[in-house]
């Protein structure tokens, strides 16, 4: 069994298939470790230790605890969690509740979906949970990995992502400029702003227009083609919704509302902070990014500098705003020993409880001993209401878009399929946009380049 199942395991680590492996060839160990004892009343949680701390799970532990009189939480947190859960799954030792996000370089949660090994916990989200949630946060492949409208994976936490620009030059006495809501406010900002030497647009590299597309998609076509666009749906490009994405993007790019040197400096080598820093300093009003740009350069913004945030513009019709979301995301595997328990404890992650436990974390800086306001938001409705003193209005108010009437989480990811030799997604999708600026692809190239991509993905997906 184990020899089956590493042969289909594809393009993951090793550390990846063995823990999988090991999974599925010892989940009769239920019956022989300590998980069994005290009728299922030990709880094994096992977190992947990142920014936030220790001290945060430490806090859920207790609470959970407390609310379930004779449950012992038996938490464990590591830094290279597939790596421990490998040699652990390996010896029969299953948990019972993951903490591990998709998109981690070792690719664990992942493994653990194309082999079957996390569970169906669609029955954690009755109404009443779903009824809390943001609007649409349960919708996107993050949560729905396969599509099918099960729930495999909850997203416990979230950050909302847009256009980031300088609040000082559209608010307050030394505004210039007003705000955009539409695609065609937008461009004609630009068209003015060119006016005074500045352009409307750049990014930091091709990559981060994921959100953006994400979005963009949503709004141009609703939720179901969205989702099916994930999924590698035919139609996605062809489509009169998939087209107009690509067309305002494309026009977006140009040399007319680009700034120059964007393509130039759009690496990973440190160019892409240029691109950023001409935001701050006033050589392109805006650009996609999420609120981790507000710590990231915060050594060279001035201290009068104010980010705002808004979501990328609505075309003219449209009832309803999309924001990306990027999610972080809890799991059960499918033979964790202690099913209902599990289910339990991620349910609790939405309490009111846990919210308040996430918006009052705080961090230590290892070098000063200093700790600072490090609050985690759930994707519960006014949880970003409640964010601390010490937080950055624009952190709040970045925050406070996805509470608005009429505002929809859109989340997900580009289905995950069997590796297709010679596909690099990122630079099949998004290196064009360069190309496109720079004049060497057309926005008809990015199409046809995207419907053979769309068709590849969805033959290595069957």
């Amino acid at each position: 069994m184990k020899m089956k199942m590493v042969k289909k395991l594809v393009a993951l680590s090793l550390v990846s298939a063995m823990a999988v492996s090991g999974l599925a060839a010892c989940g009769s160990s239920k019956d022989d470790d300590s998980k069994s004892e005290g009728d299922g009343k030990v709880l094994k949680v096992a977190a992947f230790e990142g920014g936030n701390g220790t001290q945060i799970w430490e806090d859920i532990k207790e609470a959970f605890e407390k609310e379930n009189e004779g449950v012992t939480v038996e938490l464990e947190m590591s830094s290279e969690l597939d790596q421990d859960l490998t040699k652990e799954i390996q010896n029969g030792d299953v948990p019972d509740v993951v903490y591990y996000n998709l998109g981690q370089e070792s690719g664990f949660t992942e493994t653990m979906l194309k082999e079957g090994a996390i569970a169906d916990i669609s029955d954690v989200f009755d109404d009443e949970l779903k009824g809390r949630l943001l609007d649409g946060i349960l919708d996107g492949t993050d949560a729905q990995p396969y599509g099918d409208g099960k729930i495999y994976l909850a997203p416990i936490f979230y950050t909302p992502t847009g256009f980031w620009y300088n609040k000082n030059l559209f608010e307050g006495p030394n505004a210039k400029y007003t705000l955009p809501t539409t695609w065609e406010e937008f461009f004609a900002l630009g068209d003015q702003a060119k006016k005074d030497g500045v352009s409307l647009f750049t990014f930091p590299q091709a990559g981060y227009f994921d959100a953006t597309m994400y979005t963009m998609l949503a709004q141009s076509g609703g939720m179901d083609f969205y989702k099916k666009a994930l999924q590698y749906d035919a139609d996605t490009w062809t489509s009169a919704e998939g087209k107009k994405v690509l067309d305002t993007i494309g026009k977006l790019v140009s040399k007319d509302y680009t700034q120059a040197d964007t393509v130039a400096n759009a690496n990973a080598d440190g160019g892409f902070k240029i691109n950023q820093q001409n935001v701050i300093d006033g050589k392109a009003l805006f650009m996609p990014n999420g609120n981790w740009v507000i710590s990231e350069m915060a050594a060279s913004t001035p201290s009068d500098y104010e980010w705002g945030m808004m979501p990328a513009p609505k075309w003219d019709g449209d009832t309803q705003q999309s924001v990306y979301m990027f999610t972080e995301q809890m799991w059960v595997p499918a033979d964790a020993p202690n099913m209902d328990l599990a289910k339990e404890f991620v349910k609790f992650m939405y309490s009111d409880t846990v919210v308040d436990i996430l918006l009052a974390n705080e961090t230590t800086n290892k070098e000063t001993g200093e700790t600072s306001p490090s609050p985690v938001v759930a994707p519960v409705k006014g949880a970003a209401e409640k964010l601390p003193e010490g937080v950055s209005q624009t952190t709040k108010d970045c925050y406070a878009i996805t509470n608005q009437e009429g505002v929809v989480s859109v989340t997900g990811k580009w289905a995950t399929t069997e590796p297709i030799e010679g596909l690099n997604m990122n630079d099949a999708v998004y290196k064009p946009i360069e190309s496109i600026n720079t004049g060497d692809m057309t926005v008809d190239d990015w199409q046809k380049q995207l419907v053979e991509t769309w068709q590849k993905c969805a033959e290595a997906a069957k």
